[in-house]
């Protein structure tokens, strides 16, 4: 009997009248003198084998399921310091306020770019641009987390709700003292051709006060009282339209105030100056990098958040940066970024960032970073823009809203990309959360699929499986990625194996893997309850993680393997492949060094590799070494699941007569008969699936009726009929083999039932071979899944049950034979 992962049985007979069984003068019986056979073999005498058995066949491997390696969420967010960028100190010198003409548009910059000498690669020089002033020293926005906001109602401000200022404030306060007064002053002495026009009577009489209002606060360190005068001045601006105004030489002044605040260690302070500077649409690439990196160092703590959740500033991000060109501005790109990093952690801001469908702004900036790959000399920065991206993307993919986003305008191809041509060991994080967000995507089929049809990304994951081996983390997330490609697609099993090294790469990755978890300490008792699935550190042992953390990269090795013998041709290479299935062999000989989970992935690789009977096959080499070794799982109940995959494997082994002498020996038969008391629906597919071929010879038969194995089967068959049609058609394919050709034999018991038995197995049969007598419920489709498994499964087998039990017993002869159909 052919078992498959799932516990689902394959039989040969078929329904050869698809309108119904017209009765036993039609059915060609099976002559006696034929050699013994298997019941899911095709006998000769069956005529037009439907070609569906084959295709059911072909489908009886299934995928060995997995836990996604367990990453607990990393509320941790970037701060600055961690770009490495050439950095001057932060003063007020150096982020002046830089004067701009209108925005320069991408096409612009391409048209400067393209027309400028002496650029290299496709850099600009920058002698055509605007020269951009030292750049700033990152750590120095690296401060304290603010502290609450500030009362203004008196000069003297609360040791415990004022800010916390750096040891060189008084001094640094001085130096703003004189530059807010100095802008102050050249606003205030700024002429027009018209000071009665309405706007600049607006500036004079309503925003000139706020301003005046806003240098004072800042000065007095009343934060409140500067929060407030903001957002009056927000509004103002904002309803008389000024935003927008470019060529009022107020707006640079009063811009250049809010860059004389940049300094400033306080949140509150910090905000307003990236709000209001976004809302005027600065287009400077060197104010622009001021501003955004700003954003990002306000994103740096969680205390902040509340300023993105509460005001537009997100939306005056997402409008600037589509307007910045990303070649020129590659630390402005990091900067957002990162910014979008840190707020992704956040799970009501993940809300409010989906709502504003920002991946269509992300698909263009991983598109124009990528066209700047193969410029070696802008790698790092390169690296330092999609470090932080993916690790955003990674942090959206947990909202299901936004999954359907992965499935348009080729974003899972770009991040394949990504893992094409940044492999090296420096662009380990990168890789790490590209695999993370494949994992999380990769669970459902959709995306997948999307997957698979990436070709670029097969080469890719083995490239980065042969060049990190030693890194666990991916290497564990990688095989994981591969095992749901190959659960989910023929095509992704097929184009995977293409590659020379494939099978190469695995098998040299399970044998170090196995070499290096026999030189691990392990506890004196493995607690079969714990999961291998997690990666990290959650019990106190170091030797208990680290064991925990091989095993579970060998689970996921292991784990492609099976899913790739899913395909026949596959699966023929793979089980001559010597060394590989070899190492399946020698985890299996020693139950006690390794977890549960870890040997039922075994027995599960082995379930599927052991379903192809090939000459050049290990298994079947070593069939009689495995299936000792299989006989003491099921002997061992206290691993359940290894009891229940090693007799799957023992159903596929089964399929010769040598080992099925070996099993008879060791007993095999009465273990299996006292498994069928078991209510675990798929042990019971599985020692079912056993006793089904032990009872193809004759000579093993008679264990069923010996060990009472009749009235177990009888008992499956009438706890199974209209609950699993499916386990209703393996009792009635056991009990097909039992009573075949035993008619012919003189017998006290013809067919070895007892009248009892009979009266049971008569009255099972006239409640399920009446398509009529099916339950029905309100659910249409699970009515016709139900009709459907019936008409497939179980009709085809039962009812020929029934006609050879009726015309082997004397029982039946006075008992008029109603023709079912």
């Amino acid at each position: 009997m052919s078992n498959s992962p799932s516990g689902s049985t394959h039989s040969s007979s078929g329904r050869e009248n698809p309108v119904g069984y017209p009765g036993s003068t039609q059915m060609k019986r099976r002559n006696s003198r034929e050699s013994p056979r298997a019941f899911y073999e095709i006998p000769s005498w069956v005529e037009n084998v439907p070609s569906k058995i084959i295709n059911n066949a072909k489908q009886s491997l299934k995928d060995m399921p997995t836990s996604r390696p367990y990453t607990p969420r990393d509320d941790s967010r970037y701060i600055l310091s961690k770009l490495n960028h050439d950095t001057t100190s932060l003063n007020t010198i150096s982020i002046d306020y830089e004067t701009e003409s209108r925005p320069m548009s991408s096409k612009t910059a391409d048209v400067i770019r393209r027309n400028s000498k002496g650029s290299i690669a496709g850099i600009s020089d920058s002698s055509t641009l605007v020269a951009a002033p030292p750049p700033i020293r990152l750590s120095k926005l690296n401060h304290q987390p603010s502290q609450d906001q500030v009362s203004s109602g008196d000069s003297s401000i609360s040791s415990q709700t004022k800010p916390p200022l750096p040891s060189n404030h008084h001094q640094r306060s001085n130096v703003t003292s004189t530059t807010t007064k100095s802008s102050h002053r050249r606003m205030s002495s700024a002429s027009t051709k018209d000071d009665s026009s309405e706007e600049n009577l607006i500036w004079k009489h309503e925003i000139g006060p706020l301003i005046e209002t806003l240098i004072s606060a800042y000065q007095k360190n009343h934060f409140e009282q500067f929060d407030r005068t903001c957002n009056d001045l927000y509004s103002c601006l904002s309803k008389h339209n000024l935003f927008g105004k470019k060529s009022h030489k107020k707006r640079g002044e009063l811009l250049k105030t809010l860059f004389s605040f940049i300094e400033s260690d306080n949140s509150i302070v910090r905000f307003h100056v990236v709000r209001l500077s976004l809302a005027f649409q600065i287009s400077s690439s060197n104010n622009l990098r001021h501003i955004i990196r700003l954003t990002a160092d306000l994103t740096s703590k969680k205390t902040n958040d509340h300023f993105f959740l509460n005001s537009n500033i997100l939306d005056l991000l997402f409008e600037t940066i589509p307007r910045v060109d990303v070649e020129q501005n590659l630390e402005a790109i990091a900067y957002f970024c990162t910014t979008l990093q840190n707020l992704t952690v956040n799970n009501e801001l993940i809300c409010l960032i989906s709502e504003k469908k920002p991946f269509e702004l992300i698909k263009n900036i991983l598109k124009n970073l990528l066209r700047l790959k193969d410029q070696t000399q802008l790698a790092d920065k390169l690296c330092e823009c999609l470090t932080p991206l993916t690790s955003a993307l990674r942090n959206l993919a947990d909202n299901d809203v936004n999954r359907q986003e992965f499935l348009s305008d080729d974003l899972i191809e770009h991040l394949t990309f990504i893992l094409k041509y940044f492999t090296d060991k420096s662009h380990e994080n990168l890789m790490k959360n590209v695999a993370r967000l494949f994992s999380k995507l990769t669970q459902h089929t959709d995306c997948c699929m999307k997957l698979v049809q990436c070709s670029s990304c097969y080469r890719s994951f083995l490239k980065i499986l042969i060049k990190h081996e030693s890194n666990q983390a991916l290497v564990v997330r990688i095989c994981f990625i591969l095992g749901n490609m190959m659960a989910k697609s023929e095509d992704a099993r097929l184009t995977f194996m293409k590659d020379s090294h494939a099978l190469q790469t695995l098998t040299k990755l399970l044998h170090s893997y196995i070499q290096l978890d026999s030189l691990v300490l392990k506890p004196d008792k493995l607690d079969t309850n714990d999961s291998t699935s997690q990666d990290v550190d959650v019990v106190d042992d170091p030797n208990t993680n680290q064991f925990r953390s091989i095993e579970n990269v060998i689970n996921k090795v292991i784990r492609v393997l099976s899913n790739l013998a899913i395909s026949e041709e596959n699966g023929l290479i793979i089980i001559r492949r010597d060394d590989c299935i070899d190492l399946l062999f020698k985890l299996l000989k020693a139950p006690n060094q390794h977890s549960e989970e870890l040997l039922v992935h075994v027995l599960m690789a082995l379930n599927n590799l052991s379903y192809y009977d090939d000459s050049h096959s290990y298994i079947n080499r070593n069939s009689e070494t495995l299936a000792q070794l299989l006989v003491k799982y099921i002997r061992n109940e206290e691993r359940m699941d290894c009891v229940v995959e090693a007799f799957r494997v023992l159903g596929n082994l089964s399929r010769t007569t040598r080992i099925r002498d070996i099993l008879m020996k060791c007993k095999v038969d009465r273990l299996a008969i006292h498994h069928c008391q078991s209510d675990n629906v798929e042990l019971l597919y599985a020692v079912i699936g056993v006793l089904i071929n032990l009872t193809v010879d004759e000579d093993k038969r008679e264990c069923l009726k010996i060990h009472h194995g009749i009235d177990s089967l009888i008992n499956i068959f009438e706890y199974s009929i209209q609950s699993d049609w499916q386990l209703s058609s393996l009792v009635c394919k056991a009990l097909w083999n039992y009573c075949d050709n035993n008619y012919e034999k003189a017998d006290s018991q013809p067919l070895w039932f007892t009248a009892h038995q009979l009266k049971i197995l008569l009255n099972l049969f006239d409640e399920s071979l009446h398509e009529s007598n099916l339950e029905s419920t309100d659910d249409e489709s699970l009515d016709e899944l139900n009709k459907q498994l019936w008409n497939e499964e179980y009709f085809p087998v039962a009812s020929r049950l029934y006609q050879r039990i009726i015309e082997g017993n004397e029982y039946f002869k006075t008992i008029q034979i109603n023709n079912y159909s």
